[in-house]
C-alpha cells in the first residue's frame, strides 16, 4: 500500500520482471498504471535511479544474490520488502500461470547489508532447464547429472543453486520432465 503515488521501477515492457510486478501489485490491490508511476526500467539502471531519487522503489527478479542489488546494498541503505504468505495466496488465486508462483524465504545472508541477519519472505518463480523432446535421452540424462553434481560449485556463484536437490528438481509443472532427466532422477 505504501507504493501508492510513488515512482516504482517495474521492469521493462515485455520483461519477466514487468509481468511479476504487475501481478504482485494487482494482488495487493494496487492498479499498476493508475495507483503509482510505473517506470519501465531494468536492473541495469534501477539501483542508480533509486540512489539519485528518480525512483522510490523497484521490483527485480533474479537469482540470489543479484550483483546489482548486492552492490547497491553495500553503498546505499535499502530495505527488502517482505512479500508475505497472504499476498502469495492472493496472487495464486488469480489462476492461470500465476498459480505456479510460490512462497519462499530469502536467506538471511543473501544481502547481509540490507537484511542484517534476518530472512525475508518473498515470492519464487521456478527456474527450469528446458529442451525439446527431440534431444537424445542419454544426452538429457548426462546434462541433468552434470547440473546436479555441479550444484555446490555453481552455488558459490548463484545462491539459489544450493537449494536444488533431487526432491525438488523433478517438479517442473506445468512442463513434463524429459525422459532422460526422468531416468536420472
Amino acid at each position: 500500500a505504501d507504493l501508492r503515488g510513488r515512482r516504482v521501477g517495474v521492469g521493462q515492457e515485455g520483461s519477466g520482471v514487468r509481468l511479476v510486478a504487475d501481478r504482485l501489485l494487482s494482488a495487493a490491490g494496487i492498479h499498476p498504471q493508475r495507483d503509482l508511476t510505473a517506470v519501465p526500467a531494468g536492473i541495469d539502471t534501477m539501483p542508480d535511479r533509486l540512489v539519485s531519487g528518480d525512483l522510490d522503489a523497484f521490483f527485480w527478479s533474479g537469482g540470489l544474490p543479484t550483483g546489482a542489488v548486492h552492490e547497491l546494498s553495500q553503498r546505499f541503505a535499502i530495505k527488502l520488502v517482505p512479500l508475505d504468505e497472504e499476498l502469495i495466496k492472493e496472487l495464486q488465486s488469480n489462476g492461470g500461470s500465476a498459480r505456479y508462483y510460490r512462497s519462499a524465504t530469502m536467506p538471511a545472508d543473501a544481502y547481509r547489508y540490507a537484511q542484517r541477519g534476518t530472512s525475508v519472505p518473498t515470492v519464487a518463480v521456478a527456474n527450469l532447464l528446458v529442451t525439446t523432446d527431440r534431444i537424445d535421452p542419454a544426452m538429457a540424462e548426462a546434462f541433468t547429472r552434470t547440473v546436479i553434481n555441479s550444484r555446490d560449485r555453481i552455488g558459490r556463484e548463484v545462491h539459489a543453486a544450493q537449494l536444488v536437490d533431487l526432491r525438488t528438481a523433478i517438479y517442473t509443472d506445468p512442463l513434463a520432465v524429459h525422459e532422460g532427466a526422468r531416468r536420472y532422477y
